[in-house]
């Protein structure tokens, strides 16, 4: 097991390749330098490998499994100060319903229970039998429903061809889609790999999420080709944070324009599926649901509902990933 409070020990990491052992780094709050602990450990491995190549795809896993893992173990605690069951559907669903607006706007409270609790986040890095696997592990089992929709997620990602198709349709779906895992799943079909290569698992109290590539030399060529591809993809969805700073600068601007507002949001992916999900929710009870960002801007600046609330969940879900913000 490695320690993030010491400098990376590459004799370590190379011991273990050699014994074929995994490597473990455990942590209970995730905060960014452990995050970026976690990705140094992961690309001196592949470096070691000569598999760097794979560096840029599992780096976007990593952070994408690790902050998903993260929200799971949240969950928990937040459900369990609510006196609420999250194996029953009914107050799931009740849980549910503020769970973002109540943990993300005070997520130092809710990350210092899970410590408390023992709730953790683990890095699973080994190499056996010519093949890598990475795995991220916590100790809140998923309840049925989690488990569904992740499925579900997984069968959506193998109808979609491409990226832009993914999406596109997932902008049109007011429940969202997972866009994290549709752009893993893809990026594992165009080297040539199926979903056996991407697992979830429950077992022994631990939700598993399992990526598995082999290392050989046609596989080391397709993901070096993909890596381009995936790069250019990443790249041009627009940086977070600076987007949300841009975004509240306008807001803050009495003589802003709706159209302005709605040009911002709409150059984000994950703004604009939270704010059409907001828009096509039961909040708002449309006739028709809404597919035009500027029309969903016009509808929640004159509804009431108003932008402080869309942005305060958006501002806690950056904490989330961004945590020193």
């Amino acid at each position: 097991m490695l320690n993030s409070n010491t400098q990376l020990d590459l004799s370590k990491i190379k011991m273990a390749i050699r014994a074929g052992i995994p490597i473990s780094i455990t942590t209970y709050t995730l905060p960014h330098e452990m995050l970026e602990y976690m990705e140094m450990v992961l690309a001196a491995f592949l470096e070691e490998l000569n598999q760097s190549s794979m560096n840029e795809y599992l780096r976007y896993c990593l952070n994408e499994l690790v902050t998903n893992s993260k929200k799971a173990n949240t969950k928990r605690i937040y459900f369990k100060e609510k006196g609420l069951n999250i194996f029953d559907d009914k107050d799931y669903e009740l849980g549910m319903k503020h769970f973002k607006e109540d943990t993300l706007g005070n997520i130092k409270h809710y990350m210092a229970l899970q410590r408390a609790k023992g709730l953790y986040i683990k890095l699973i890095l080994q190499t056996r039998n010519n093949k890598i696997k990475m795995e991220v592990r916590n100790n809140s089992e998923m309840t049925f429903r989690e488990y569904k929709r992740v499925h579900d997620k997984l069968s959506r990602a193998q109808q979609y061809t491409s990226v832009d198709q993914a999406i596109a349709q997932i902008l049109d779906d007011s429940e969202g889609a997972g866009l994290g895992i549709v752009i893993m799943i893809l990026m594992l079909e165009k080297i040539g790999l199926t979903e056996e290569n991407y697992q979830v698992v429950c077992e022994n109290g631990e939700t598993i999420t399992r990526i598995i590539l082999p290392i050989n030399e046609k596989t080391q060529k397709d993901i070096s080709v993909v890596s381009h591809e995936f790069v250019k993809i990443i790249g041009d969805l627009p940086q977070f944070p600076e987007n949300i700073a841009r975004i509240q600068k306008i807001l803050g601007d009495p003589d802003a324009k709706m159209s302005e507002i709605a040009r911002l949001i709409s150059s984000d992916v994950m703004l604009t599926t939270d704010l059409l999900k907001l828009v096509n929710s039961a909040t708002f009870a449309l006739a028709s649901p809404c597919r035009s960002i500027v029309e969903a801007v016009k509808l929640v600046g004159t509804r009431g509902v108003s932008f402080p609330v869309f942005f305060q969940t958006i501002n806690g879900r950056l904490s989330m990933i961004y945590p020193c913000l």
